[in-house]
């Protein structure tokens, strides 16, 4: 009995997650910066410094969708389906929410209750790669139910509840600061099901469509590009913990005094 070859790497998925990684450190350097060292004239919470955050999440939730598409539609062509094909899915998720659980209980170690991340990058992607499966089928449909969560998360940014209990929502509890690191399902969960809806239109049975024909292949160049993208998880995990060293490390050269209460 033969065992069919593993399907090839997509090497555009790795660098495109690869370039995720490269913004989401620089945004974060620039915020440890505003952290470390008030006296620096920088804020990562508006301006350039704010599209940059707001396109490295939805950049990372996209892959989540596209990513999540592939993966499901291969399985489907070696004959897997219904609860055996979740159970894939849901594996991943839990190893994302586990992590997500983590960054919570160090960051209330280190920042307190008022600071600490509720729900945040990876909260999102583990609770969504658990109910995308569920809008895999709809295909391009995606993308009007995508407008409609963001419109309705963007508007649910202005309201405010006396509990915590919808805050993965979008709903914000009042008088709690949720920090940067806060991406509710609505509206980032819009991200994943336009990562799912282009997926369905450009990779239908999880391999390159017609236009794959006309892509470049994979140099060593470009699979040395894509390499970090295959270790995203890891790699937000422990990049704070190097980058903040660094930046401090930096702004003392530069003869820049810190304030390491900043972070609290």
């Amino acid at each position: 009995m033969t065992t069919a070859a593993p399907a090839p790497r997509l090497w555009e998925v790795d660098v495109a997650r690869t370039a995720a990684i490269v913004m989401m450190v620089v945004y974060h350097a620039n915020y440890d910066v505003f952290f470390l060292a008030p006296s620096v004239d920088v804020d990562p919470f508006s301006g350039g410094w704010r599209v940059l955050q707001v396109a490295t999440g939805s950049l990372f939730l996209f892959i989540v969708g596209l990513s999540l598409w592939i993966s499901n539609a291969r399985g489907r062509a070696r004959g897997a389906g219904g609860w055996a094909l979740y159970r894939r899915h849901a594996r991943r998720a839990a190893l994302v929410l586990a992590a997500a659980l983590a960054v919570s209980l160090v960051t209330f170690i280190a920042l307190g209750d008022q600071g600490y991340v509720r729900f945040g990058i990876l909260h999102c992607i583990g609770v969504s790669m658990l109910l995308a499966p569920a809008f895999v089928r709809l295909g391009l449909w995606n993308l009007p139910i995508a407008a409609a969560a963001i419109v309705t998360g963007l508007w649910l940014q202005g309201e405010r509840s006396g509990t915590s209990a919808l805050l993965a929502l979008g709903l914000r509890p009042e008088g709690q600061s949720l920090g940067v690191d806060y991406y509710p399902l609505l509206p980032w969960f819009g991200s994943v099901l336009i990562g799912l809806a282009l997926g369905s239109a450009l990779y239908p049975k999880g391999q390159r469509g017609r236009w794959g024909k006309r892509w470049p292949t994979a140099t060593p160049a470009l699979r040395r590009a894509g390499a970090p993208g295959r270790w995203a998880l890891p790699i937000y995990l422990v990049h704070q913990p190097i980058v903040i060293p660094l930046v401090g490390l930096g702004l003392l050269a530069a003869g820049v005094s810190l304030d390491l209460g900043g972070f609290r």
